[in-house]
């Protein structure tokens, strides 16, 4: 009976040990970068989803609202039909609020084709708070406490939120953060209030 022998030689390569550990760091090194690339377009999409998170949605009718000014009358939404509405919702703490309210302020007082009402809604604690920020800021518009009612409503998450009503009373824009002026003044024209 004859025995099978064995070969002098492997017909598969084995590879080296050095090798075989820079091949598994350089699968794990391309595996935690795929993770990190992952991870980061997750929270590109989210900062996305979370940016328009805030506030009405587009196309649809704005709900009414009426909230005491600091001059002691009193905004109701519904006055207002037939000329386009910028609310601007903010508190007297939001870095960002404070570098809107400028661009907002020259906005309102601009020239325009047809009238459009800016209007602010506060979410500050106290109608004294409101007041004190509509005075420090040189807002030149009327300036309304929210009790919470409107933060409701409008689905405030995040401040400021920029709501542009047009004339039927639609939702037309809405966004978060200081937008550009070219950007607003785009949203003006768009409602029949053009700066000229």
């Amino acid at each position: 009976m004859q025995h099978p022998t064995k070969p002098d030689h492997d017909d598969e390569p084995v590879p080296s040990t050095r090798n075989a550990d820079r091949d598994s760091r350089e699968f794990r090194v391309g595996r935690g970068l795929k993770y990190v690339i992952y991870f980061a377009i997750a929270v590109g999409i989210f900062m996305l989803l979370s940016r328009r998170s805030s506030g009405p949605d587009e196309g649809r009718p704005a709900a009414d609202f009426e909230l005491p000014a600091v001059s002691g009358t009193s905004f109701h939404l519904a006055a207002q039909h037939g000329h386009p509405v910028v609310i601007e919702a903010f508190a007297s703490w939001c870095p960002t609020c404070r570098r809107t309210a400028p661009m907002l302020a020259d906005a309102a007082r601009a020239q325009r084709a047809s009238k459009v009402q800016f209007v602010g809604v506060s979410v500050d604690d106290s109608t004294a708070q409101t007041s004190a920020v509509k005075n420090a800021w040189s807002i030149p518009y009327p300036v309304l406490h929210d009790d919470g009612r409107f933060a409701r409503l409008y689905k405030i998450t995040l401040l400021p939120t920029i709501i542009v009503i047009d004339a039927e009373g639609r939702v037309r824009h809405v966004t978060t953060g200081m937008p550009r002026r070219s950007t607003l003044e785009g949203w003006l024209a768009d409602v029949g209030a053009k700066a000229i």
